[in-house]
This record gives C-alpha cells, sequence and structure tokens, in this order.
C-alpha cells in the first residue's frame, strides 16, 4: 500500500487567540495516528494565522476523512481546507 502526501489549512475558531496553542491541541490529538511532515503558520490578515499541516497518511479509501475528523474534535479548530494531495 502507498503513502499519500496531505496539505492542509486550519483555520482558528478565534484570531485572538495563540495559534501555537491550537497547534499543540493538533499535535496531541495526531500523535501515533498520522506522520506529521511540516507545520507552518500562515498569515491572513492582521493578528489572524492559519496553520498549513503537511501529513502522511496510507493510501486507502476516505484518503484525509480520518485525519480531517480527528482536527475538527479538537477544541479552537474553525475549519480545514486540503489545500493538496498527492501519491508518494
Amino acid at each position: 500500500m502507498g503513502k499519500v502526501l496531505a496539505i492542509m489549512k486550519i483555520m482558528p475558531e478565534d484570531a485572538n487567540a495563540p495559534i501555537s496553542e491550537l497547534r499543540k491541541k493538533i499535535d496531541q490529538n495526531l500523535q501515533d495516528k498520522v506522520h506529521i511532515e511540516a507545520w507552518e503558520e500562515v498569515p491572513i490578515f492582521g493578528p489572524l494565522y492559519a496553520l498549513r499541516l503537511r501529513v502522511i497518511v496510507a493510501d486507502e479509501a476516505g484518503g484525509t476523512a480520518a485525519v480531517e475528523e480527528i482536527i475538527r474534535k479538537v477544541p479552537g479548530v474553525s475549519e480545514i481546507e486540503i489545500e493538496a494531495v498527492s501519491l508518494l
């Protein structure tokens, strides 16, 4: 079975909350479930930042849905956008 690289943009609910705290919460929830390739803080507007997450998951039915579901349950996450998916 192959591997897939997915790049996701995660928007916070609160523009004034520290983006690093949201990253820690997401990281704790994804631990041992996927391989996190990289994190990036992306400026959106003024004090608002988003997180760009690169993860490697198994190439199976459902794609990134399981990862998205885990992230959506994290308090402070507003929305998730899949920016790119590529077979490795």
